[in-house]
């Protein structure tokens, strides 16, 4: 079949000077569907049919767009169209030639004449209730028209995955900039609805972080998906790309996550142990007695175990399963233990327990939640020295060596993740 409204009759092309030959070379690529053509660019010299496949049913949207846009702002038309490395080019270059011996100008051609090129799959997107509206969007952009309205960011999202999957991320990180849609999102977002976004807008927030390189976004919801332990799951491919952030940042923040539930486990352990051992904590002076030490670890033990963040069990044969991860916040994670009490064995006995010791640990780890977030710069551009879930482990970290706002940006870094992944750590004074 010929490209559609021309007659593929011998007769048809002997007379417009097309041969048999481009025929047979257009024939995969005719519009056989009823869908209306778009005009994104008005005097466009190609036709293109999008495909993907939605949620029980397919997608279609065509499109009259312009050669060079597309082959200028997209790596992947830029290499479908090159005449001599794929039929679609050579056939496509061959009809255009043919239309501008017929017309004397290809503006003048109808859509229905032009060549048409079929592309399948946009990428991850989600459900969306105008196909069409996403396609063109992303079209306007590469044919450097604005856009009607401001994208609401699941919008921008799903933009982002189309303009990934045709190779097409600089021309709208360009635009977004240029824009400032990101800036004026931020400007209509209040703190209040900010902190109440869900998980996936959360996602999607990061997600666009990630293809448009805004690093305010990147560190800021990179940070609070490792918080509100939004990570960790077995990816769905089926699911939308922010289910399954790129670029192995995914498997970063679950790595990230847990570090820091083991860290806020290592404030428990190390209190448990010091109290455990034969240096006397009981801060009576002369009169410390061992007495105060052991009342202080069992009301320690209880406090623990009645807020669920130590599990009593035999030594002599393991017969439990797994404990599951705290999945939480972990924010609320510190609130819970800041609620430790100031045990006293009697009313001579004021601070031997942990209360004063602790609180101003959780404080420093709260601190350090703030900073936990992946920064753009160093993920970019020294990521073999920023990232940790290749990072060898240090053996041991000192709190007194600890100073985290006199550090520069790098060796701020490196020293939060030297506290979150060391293998042991020494939270004494």
């Amino acid at each position: 079949m010929a490209a559609a409204g021309m007659d593929s009759s011998p007769q048809n092309s002997s007379s417009t000077g097309r041969s048999s030959a481009v025929d047979s070379a257009l024939g995969s690529l005719a519009l056989e569907d009823e869908n209306p053509i778009t005009p994104i660019a008005a005097h466009g010299d190609l036709v293109l049919h999008i495909e993907h496949e939605m949620v029980g049913s397919r997608a279609h949207a065509g499109f009259r767009v312009s050669t060079a846009a597309l082959k200028q702002h997209s790596r992947y038309f830029e290499r479908l169209l090159q005449a001599g490395r794929f039929g679609e080019g050579n056939a496509v270059e061959a009809l255009q030639r043919v239309l501008r011996e017929q017309y004397q100008s290809l503006a003048e051609a109808p859509a229905s004449e032009l060549p048409v090129i079929r592309v399948q799959d946009v990428g991850r997107i989600s459900v969306v209730k105008s196909f069409t509206t996403l396609c063109a969007d992303f079209l306007y952009i590469l044919h450097g028209r604005d856009l009607q309205t401001l994208p609401p960011v699941t919008n921008l999202a799903n933009l982002t995955i189309v303009a990934d999957r045709f190779d097409a991320l600089e021309v709208v990180r360009s635009y977004v900039g240029r824009k400032k849609i990101l800036r004026t999102i931020d400007g209509k977002t209040t703190a209040k609805a900010d902190g109440a976004l869900s998980e996936e807008k959360v996602r999607q927030r990061l997600l666009v972080a990630i293809m448009l390189d805004h690093p305010p976004w990147m560190e800021r919801y990179s940070a609070r998906l490792i918080v509100k332990g939004w990570v960790g799951r077995e990816a769905d491919l089926s699911s939308p790309l922010w289910w399954d952030l790129p670029s192995r940042i995914e498997e970063e923040l679950a790595y990230r996550r847990e570090c820091v539930l083991e860290t806020v486990q290592s404030l428990q352990s190390y209190f448990l142990g010091v109290y455990a051992s034969r240096e006397r904590q009981c801060k009576l002076g002369y009169d410390s007695s061992a007495q105060c030490d052991s009342y202080q670890l069992g009301e320690m033990v209880r406090f623990f175990v009645r807020c669920g963040t130590l599990k009593l069990q035999g030594g002599v044969i393991d017969i439990n399963e797994p404990t599951e991860p705290f999945a939480g916040d972990a924010t609320f994670l510190l609130d819970t233990l800041r609620q430790v009490p100031e045990y006293q064995i009697d009313r001579h006995h004021s601070h031997c327990g942990i209360r004063t010791r602790l609180l101003p640990l959780l404080d420093l780890v709260a601190e350090c939640l703030l900073h936990i977030g992946i920064c753009t710069a160093c993920w970019t551009d020294a990521r073999e020295q920023y990232e940790w879930m290749d990072a060898r482990k240090p053996l041991l970290w000192k709190r007194q060596d600890f100073a985290l706002r006199t550090q520069g940006h790098g060796n701020k870094h490196a020293d939060l993740r030297a506290m979150f992944t060391a293998t042991e750590r020494d939270w004494g004074s």
